[in-house]
């Protein structure tokens, strides 16, 4: 990384008094679209103190300015100068909130790095995380995320629903883990997809019953614990092969054991609990009407 110092065009009184003038305005929408928005946006940094929304509201344009290194890690007042646009940064707020809101420099330097540690400010992206969530592309991508856990993509759902290709929702979806609102997982040779906030437990069994044979089989086996593997394919018009290969990896899971009744034949059994859990995690599949027999 290059730690030279850029200079700046230098830029007429006039100029600089007319860009932070409150008069002027940019944005020709109709106020009542203003106003909406910005709403919104009050909305999503609800979380954050005031001194951090300054700062967001600065860093927004200053993570623009292409000319400064992006990637940076600060530790230590002392270390900003090391990374241009992070100097860049506390400089423009120390000129515009010390005077105007009293703010110290250790304070706007506490705020900038919280900012950057609760991922609000991700340099590499030049965008902050508020421009990521109004982003009317992102945020479809993040419910669809939500609505979808598990997804990968390879997934038709991807093409129907969001009307983008394989390609464009790769670059989407390592933006929006870049700003820790989704995480990914490998299980067998994909990545799939969850919110951030989804626990990890049970990220397998979401996985294997993105496969819609999983939940018929099981179905057969909490109907009747004697039935065999040949008739479960022939009720599912499968091969037996097929079917063994799926109740191995059930019983990898623990979601089926097999084990042998009064008489001495060989039954298989559902966990039961391990359903009811997982169903309060996520919605589908749901195994409610099948428990209902309980």
């Amino acid at each position: 990384m290059s730690l030279e110092r850029r200079r700046e065009p230098k830029r007429g009184k006039e100029e600089e008094n007319l860009q932070d003038s409150s008069y002027r305005r940019l944005d020709f929408r109709p106020l009542q679209e203003v106003e909406k928005e910005e709403e919104k946006q009050e909305e999503i940094v609800d979380e954050l103190n005031e001194i951090e929304k300054d700062v967001l509201d600065i860093a927004t344009d200053i993570l623009k300015l292409k000319r400064y290194e992006s990637e940076f890690e600060i530790e230590s007042e002392s270390q900003i100068q090391k990374y241009p646009i992070i100097e860049k940064l506390y400089a423009k707020c120390i000129a515009k909130l010390s005077y105007r809101k009293g703010y110290s420099k250790e304070e706007i330097f506490i705020a900038i790095r919280s900012l950057e540690e609760k991922n609000w400010i991700v340099t590499n992206e030049r965008r902050t995380k508020l421009e990521i969530l109004t982003n009317e592309r992102l945020v479809k991508i993040l419910d669809f995320i939500k609505e979808n856990p598990g997804i990968h993509a390879r997934d038709e759902k991807i093409e129907e629903e969001l009307d983008i290709t394989r390609t464009p929702f790769l670059k989407h979806v390592m933006t929006l883990e870049r700003f820790k609102l989704i995480r990914s997982k490998k299980i067998g040779k994909s990545l799939h997809y969850f919110l951030r906030d989804v626990p990890e437990d049970y990220d397998k069994y979401k996985i294997i019953f993105l496969n819609p044979l999983i939940p018929k089989l099981l179905e057969q086996i909490f109907k009747d614990e004697l039935v065999t593997v040949s008739k479960m394919a022939e009720i599912l018009d499968m091969y037996s092969g097929t079917i063994l290969y799926h109740i191995k990896k059930l019983k990898e899971l623990n979601l089926v054991k097999s084990t042998k009744n009064q008489s001495g034949k060989k039954i298989h059994l559902v966990n039961i609990e391990l359903l009811k859990l997982y169903n309060e995690f996520f919605d589908e599949p749901d195994f409610s009407s099948l428990l209902k027999g309980l």
